[in-house]
């Protein structure tokens, strides 16, 4: 039987949805009778190693812990509380990749296929260590595309890293077995700039595996916006062109991230600002709120698609994108006609918002929702899609 690994960073009972929807993968391989585990860090942003046994992870070594996630056997290699200083951040990154290389060399032989979920980019390494020294089947998954995200945000200004990091992960995905991208703008992007066989390249949607949540009882103007607050997600420009807004709608974030004091401060009567709340907690503080705001970057267009969208869309949230016309969000909207998307350099909010006031549009949205909550929200599907890789 061909044994499977999972390696991402983030994993239950860390409350990060990319994290949740690895976990989640795995455990239909699990029911569909397949040899897996999960191989991630213990929890970066519920960071309390005294209350790791509450959350079932038991110590077995100095750097190790195990868990238990629907049948799956999860490996957690210690880590920090997750920082969002830049430098602080990528020694991280470069701390779990040692403890990883160490981990895959050690159990090299118990694992056939090797999966690789993207964040952080330097993942890529990990890649090609398991495909080109370990000699194992490889498929790496990417939601986010670096160097460019980092390129267009001005993340980063050295030329020589950008070229760099562009050469290793062009020689990464040139090297595994199969990728996985969750926009068709980004696998067509990686076949015209990058150079990369179409062949290899599959697309599959993000998704939320949970419950769909019964709608707003009524359309107030009420707007939610729940997850990172950093530079890719644009929300303070967001803010910006919300307070010109008459049309008095209110604004509740919960989130945070490198910009979440900056946020905090712009507190007003039409804005809330509280920090990270579990998703039950959320579901709890939201069920009357009908709209959820997507923001991201006008720079990025396919370089990435925000996984909260469809989170968003498993609450039975009406989706107010805030992003480029040619984002692959902007796109994914208007296609499947889930809400509006804004672009950064309108200057009149108020003329889009008035598009949701038309209760035969809202009611026609509510429907296209429930489709695309069983169309791409469908976990057995998307495993299934998965498995094929193998």
């Amino acid at each position: 039987m061909n044994r499977v690994l999972f390696h991402s960073l983030t994993i239950p009972p860390d409350q990060v949805s990319t994290g949740k929807l690895v976990a989640d993968i795995a455990s239909k391989f699990k029911e569909k009778n397949l040899n897996i585990e999960i191989l991630a860090s213990t929890p970066q942003y519920r960071f309390d190693s005294k209350k790791f046994s509450d959350e079932g992870l038991n110590k077995i070594g100095k750097n190790e812990y195990v868990s238990n996630y629907k049948d799956v056997k999860i490996t957690h290699l210690s880590s920090s509380k997750r920082s969002f200083n830049r430098v602080k951040r990528f020694s991280q990154w470069l701390n779990y990749h040692f403890k990883s290389i160490t981990y895959l060399t050690r159990n090299r032989k118990n694992f056939d296929t090797i999966f690789i979920f993207s964040y952080p980019p330097t993942m890529n390494l990990i890649a090609i260590f398991t495909k080109k020294l370990l000699k194992k089947k490889t498929i790496y998954s990417i939601w986010e595309l670096y160097p460019e995200i980092a390129q267009k945000l001005n993340e980063l200004n050295s030329n020589l890293l950008l070229n760099t990091f562009k050469i290793v992960d062009n020689f990464c995905l040139r090297a595994i077995d199969e990728v996985v991208v969750n926009s068709h703008e980004m696998k067509q992007y990686l076949i015209d700039a990058r150079k990369i066989d179409s062949k290899k390249i599959s697309v599959i949607y993000h998704f939320a595996n949970e419950k769909e949540s019964p709608k707003s009882s009524k359309i107030t103007k009420e707007i939610m916006y729940a997850g990172n607050l950093g530079t890719p997600q644009n929300v303070e420009s967001f803010l910006d062109l919300f307070s010109k807004s008459e049309k008095q709608y209110k604004l509740t974030i919960y989130g945070s991230g490198s910009q979440f004091e900056s946020i905090a401060n712009r507190e007003s009567v039409n804005v809330t600002v509280n920090s990270f709340v579990s998703r039950d907690e959320l579901l709890q503080k939201t069920n009357h709120i009908p709209f959820a705001l997507v923001s991201l970057s006008p720079k990025i267009t396919v370089e990435g698609f925000p996984g909260k969208t469809f989170d968003y869309l498993k609450m039975n949230k009406i989706i107010i994108g805030f992003s480029n016309p040619n984002s692959s969000l902007a796109k994914f909207i208007e296609k499947y006609k889930l809400g509006i998307n804004i672009s950064p350099n309108e200057d009149n909010l108020d003329s889009k918002l008035q598009t949701l006031e038309d209760k035969e549009y809202i009611d026609q949205i509510y429907k296209n929702i429930s489709e695309i909550n069983t169309k791409f929200a469908n976990v057995d599907a998307i495993a299934d899609q998965y498995i094929k890789l193998i």
